[in-house]
C-alpha cells in the first residue's frame, strides 16, 4: 500500500507545473531491495513552534549521508519566516523567539531547497512520522499535491535493536546516541539534530546485519 502510494505521489508530482516538483519525481530512487548500507540518505530536522497540526516551521536542518560517510560541506540550516505569536512554551525548547522568527526566509524558500536535496533520498529523522507530514502539509499547501516521502525512523530502529527499556525519556535521541557512545550535541537546533541523527543512524546501521535491505527499515 505505501509503495503503491508513493508511485502515485511520484505521478501526480511529474504531472506538476513545478520545476521543483518533476525533478523530484524524475529523481533515480533506489530500490527497497538495494543494501540499507548503499542508499542514499538525507537526515532532516524542523523546529516548529509548537505540536499542533498548523505548527508553523521556524527553522529547517538537513544534511545528506550515506553508509561511507557524512556530507558536512552540503549541510543547511536556515531560519523560516513566521510572522505569528509564538507559544512560548516553545520557545523555551528551541530559542527562536518572535523578533528571530520575522527575519526567517519564506517558507516556499526553504521547501524548495529541501525538496531539491531530498530528491532520490530517504529521509532520515528521530520521529520521521512528524517531518514527513509537515513536508506533506507544505507541499499541499504550495503545490496542492503532496510529496510523498520515504523514511526511517531512528526513533523505530532504536526500539527494534534496544528493546522493552523503561519510559520513553530512554528512546530519546540524545539517550539513543549515548547508548552507541555517541557524544552529546546541543538540542533543538535543527541543523545540530539532523547532524546527530545521521550519526546515530550509522551506529544503528552498524549493529544490523550486513546484508540488511533498504525496504526492511523504511515507510512510505
Amino acid at each position: 500500500m505505501g509503495r503503491w502510494r508513493f508511485a502515485r505521489g511520484l505521478k501526480a508530482c511529474a504531472a506538476a507545473d513545478d520545476e521543483v516538483l518533476t525533478r523530484y519525481a524524475a529523481a533515480a530512487w533506489p530500490s527497497p531491495d538495494i543494501l540499507a548500507r548503499e542508499a542514499p540518505l538525507l537526515a532532516l530536522d524542523f523546529e516548529l513552534d509548537g505540536l499542533a497540526r498548523n505548527a508553523h516551521v521556524l527553522q529547517a536542518g538537513w544534511i545528506g549521508f550515506d553508509s561511507g560517510g557524512i556530507a558536512l560541506a552540503g549541510a543547511r540550516s536556515v531560519d523560516v519566516r513566521s510572522l505569528r505569536q509564538l507559544d512560548d512554551s516553545a520557545v523555551a525548547v528551541h530559542g527562536i523567539g518572535e523578533e528571530r522568527a520575522r527575519q526567517g526566509v519564506a517558507l516556499q524558500e526553504a521547501a524548495r531547497s529541501f525538496l531539491g536535496d531530498l530528491a532520490g533520498r530517504i529521509l532520515v529523522a528521530h520521529g520521521s512520522s512528524i517531518e514527513r507530514d509537515v513536508i506533506r502539509r507544505i507541499s499541499r499547501a504550495m503545490f496542492g499535491i503532496e510529496a510523498p516521502v520515504r523514511a526511517i525512523c531512528t526513533l523505530h530502529l532504536e526500539r527494534r535493536i534496544s528493546p522493552n527499556l523503561v519510559g520513553s525519556d530512554a528512546y530519546r535521541l540524545s539517550a539513543a546516541r549515548k547508548r552507541h557512545n555517541l557524544p552529546g550535541y546541543a538540542q533543538h537546533d535543527a541543523l545540530s539534530d539532523a547532524l546527530a541523527t545521521a550519526e546515530l543512524f550509522l551506529a544503528q546501521l552498524s549493529r544490523l546485519p550486513a546484508d540488511v535491505r533498504l525496504g526492511s527499515l523504511e515507510s512510505w
